[in-house]
């Protein structure tokens, strides 16, 4: 059916012959030998020692249908045969797992508990702007598609985005105060929040800060086509399960490819959220500076995001927890952005309440800049009085959540 290349590759002190295969031939199991570009945006698609799981043959026939895939001869990983969800399978939404909001009565009471955030901790304007992105991704999750949205999309992503580079602390206090209940949702603009964040910190310009936000609120679109029992599940997941949780950042780009004006930048950014700095990360395993710079960045916002959140099968950590997962796992992350994220972050904004580890509560009056997450603050205590606490210096204490009034 094939011809084996000429020019067999050389493996250690073996020669491997190696073969080209039509996508449509592809088979479970095989390995890819070179790496496979995308012919429209020049992202990377599946990086050479790629094992074709079905969702990843998949993946690539939409892509690039007339891609050039080689193959290591004889060789076949015989556990990639897992049953993935194919692209465009219809999920049926778990009524206990709120994917998204079916009204506008269902939508009330997260609405509700943003318009209460002091206005010392973020204006009228700022909550308005969280709330509008809010909605606008509930619509994309509950009607399943995004073109129809991709306008009111590009506009709300401006306003955040201009927003936060006028007053970044009142955006990111919305993100850190983990005030709506859905999970799905409010991730998806917490991301995009910090995303941005921390593309101002880089010096980006304006118009790409505004598509590294994008590609934040956008990261997890490739849920839509994973089944929501699996996302919200509280059991271990099975093997095939995890493979199938996998495929999302692969769905999420194929998804944004299909609107053909996404740009390159944003794709890199859905499709590798999940590479991680050592290699051990998917879909491609890239390492280091092999993945794209929106892809670390949104890496480390997401899991810092994701650990200080309620979930189905946890409970979420305090942000001061959160920081030191991510420390505990730096390897994972390029360290001039993990760094930078820890370090300019003002997490306790100067007049937030705040209730400690030891039950007391008090307000914020000063911050360290060069550690954000241990503030000083002004305890009021029946008992003992008021007295200032410098969490720096208090390494039993910490804080674990912003009260609102």
């Amino acid at each position: 059916m094939w011809k084996n290349i000429d020019k067999p590759f050389v493996k250690g002190k073996r020669k491997v012959p190696i073969r080209k295969v039509q996508t449509d031939k592809l088979q479970p199991g095989m390995v890819s030998c070179n790496d496979i570009y995308c012919s429209r945006s020049g992202v990377l698609l599946l990086k050479k020692g790629t094992v074709f799981y079905p969702a990843v043959i998949n993946y690539l026939r939409n892509m690039e249908p007339e891609a050039e895939v080689y193959i290591e001869e004889g060789l076949n990983k015989a556990n990639a045969a897992a049953v993935l969800l194919p692209v465009g399978t219809t999920c049926h939404r778990e009524t206990s797992d709120h994917f998204f909001f079916d009204g506008e009565e269902e939508m009330k009471g997260s609405i509700g508990q943003i318009n209460a955030i002091s206005p010392d901790v973020a204006d009228e304007a700022a909550k308005e702007i969280y709330v509008q992105a809010y909605r606008t991704i509930n619509e994309i999750y509950k009607n399943r598609k995004i073109k129809p949205y991709i306008k009111e999309l590009n506009e709300v992503v401006d306003s955040l985005t201009e927003k936060l580079l006028d007053n970044p602390e009142m955006m990111l206090q919305i993100a850190l105060l983990k005030k709506i209940a859905n999970y799905c949702l409010s991730h998806a603009v917490n991301v995009c929040i910090f995303a941005a964040y921390l593309g101002k910190l880089l010096g980006m310009e304006l118009v790409s800060i505004k598509e590294l936000a994008l590609a934040g609120i956008m990261h997890d679109i490739g849920k839509l086509d994973i089944s929501p029992e699996i996302w919200g599940k509280k059991e271990p997941l099975t093997a095939q399960e995890f493979e199938q949780i996998k495929a999302h950042s692969l769905h999420g780009f194929m998804r944004l490819s299909s609107l053909g004006n996404i740009g390159k930048d944003t794709l890199s950014g859905v499709l590798q959220h999940h590479e991680r700095f050592d290699g051990s990360g998917y879909p491609h395993g890239l390492r280091g500076n092999e993945i794209h710079l929106w892809g670390r960045v949104i890496g480390i916002v997401d899991v810092f995001d994701a650990v200080t959140s309620e979930k189905s099968y946890r409970n979420a950590v305090s942000q001061h927890e959160g920081l030191e997962i991510l420390l505990s796992n730096s390897i994972q992350f390029d360290p001039e952005l993990l760094n930078l994220f820890i370090k300019n972050i003002s997490f306790y904004p100067i007049g937030s309440r705040v209730l400690l580890n030891s039950g007391e509560t008090g307000v914020v009056t000063g911050i360290h800049r060069h550690l954000p997450f241990r503030p000083i603050v002004r305890i009021q205590d029946k008992k003992k009085g008021e007295r200032i606490v410098d969490l720096s210096a208090e390494l039993t204490l910490f804080i674990e959540k912003i009260l609102l009034d």
